[in-house]
């Protein structure tokens, strides 16, 4: 008899083998890559569960003509059926699973007659908490990753289509006016052709920066034969607006966008170890904290999402940012559940300060 959690993991693991199906025939449509966005969010492991998929399948590409292979393939479409159905029969772990979709799913589309799906699968770049890592694309474009990101990038034909579903990344983007350069990220979409930029996702914006060149940002992901219109500031599009040195900030869930003024230096800070910031809000200061802690920070309390801070801090030292903010704004730190540090509001008149000349929260 199976327990909950035994059939939680069955599920996840048909879910995993069903997107990553999906995946293989192309772009998603807007209505399932927010579906596929919502399942990432359910549970962290989603992710994982999906990069094993994506890595399972590859590699038994590469053994798709062995006879032994060619033998499942009856076998295989039984598997691949029940799949479909979301019945399969309960498996002995995650990887042995894995491997099982992965057998179902090649022998089934070599039976079809081809296996041209492995190339239009996306490769997954990944980062986990305080880790920063630089990737050479095939095309000589260079980028570079933020702590606990994730990027998927897929070139072919004339496209080079990249997604970034979690984190922040900086693009070096090789010239290439014929093959346009696209970030997807919180229903928007970047694209260049050759500039550098960033592109991130915090809270509930998404955020770029322009440093060189030129950007057009448009108000969705689209769909085939239906590209989304331009986003607009102020009325005029953003490839007019943003210009280099200046920062959008967009609205996930709305059309709404600012344009401003960023110092380059202070924007890519984090490259080079250090989180600054400028009269930001306390519940965006933190989710960029928790990129590099392992032990998160948790905001209790509304009124403590809303406090402005500014501030130079080394990225990884949490203890530091916790003893500023709490010996200068109205707000106490309380142990929470798994370790994490709760911040919570408390009456106290705040003050500035300068810690080494640097720092400062207000």
């Amino acid at each position: 008899m199976s327990s909950p959690m035994d059939d939680k993991m069955d599920q996840a693991l048909d879910q995993a083998a069903e997107w990553c199906v999906r995946l293989s025939e192309g772009e998603l449509p807007p209505a399932e890559q927010a579906a596929l966005d919502a399942w990432f969010a359910a549970d962290p492991e989603h992710r994982e569960l999906l990069d094993d998929a994506v890595a399972a399948w590859r590699a038994v590409d590469e053994q798709a003509a062995h006879p032994g292979m060619i033998a499942l393939r009856g076998e295989a479409l039984n598997d691949l059926r029940r799949a479909q159905r979301r019945q399969w029969a309960r498996k002995p772990g995650p990887r042995v699973a894995i491997w099982s979709a992965a057998a179902a799913v090649v022998a089934a589309v070599a039976l079809g007659g081809g296996l041209a799906w492995r190339s239009s699968l996306p490769d997954v770049y990944r980062t986990t908490e305080g880790e920063r890592r630089i990737v050479e694309l095939a095309d000589g474009s260079r980028v570079s990753l933020d702590a606990a990101t994730v990027l998927r990038v897929r070139y072919d034909g004339d496209r080079r289509r990249l997604w970034l579903d979690q984190g922040r990344a900086k693009f070096a983007v090789a010239k290439d006016p014929l093959r346009p350069f696209s970030v997807a990220a919180g229903g928007k979409l970047v694209v260049a052709t050759g500039t550098t930029f960033s592109v991130e996702r915090v809270a509930d914006q998404m955020r770029v920066v322009l440093y060189e060149g030129h950007v057009a940002v448009l108000d969705g992901e689209g769909a085939k034969g239906r590209p989304p219109p331009l986003l607009r500031v102020n009325g005029a599009p953003t490839e007019k607006s943003l210009t280099p040195d200046h920062e959008l900030v967009a609205q996930v869930n709305s059309e709404a966008a600012s344009v401003a003024p960023a110092d380059p230096n202070r924007a890519a800070a984090w490259e080079s170890g250090q989180l600054v910031f400028q009269d930001e809000p306390m519940s965006l200061a933190v989710e960029r904290v928790n990129r590099y802690a392992r032990e998160k920070l948790r905001i209790g309390d509304p009124s403590v999402a809303n406090l402005r801070i500014s501030g130079v801090f080394t990225s990884g030292d949490t203890r530091a940012f916790v003893d500023g903010v709490t010996a200068v704004l109205p707000v106490r730190a309380v142990s929470g559940q798994g370790g994490e540090t709760v911040l919570r509001a408390f009456q106290r008149q705040p003050k500035n300060f300068t810690a080494g000349g640097e720092s400062s929260v207000e």
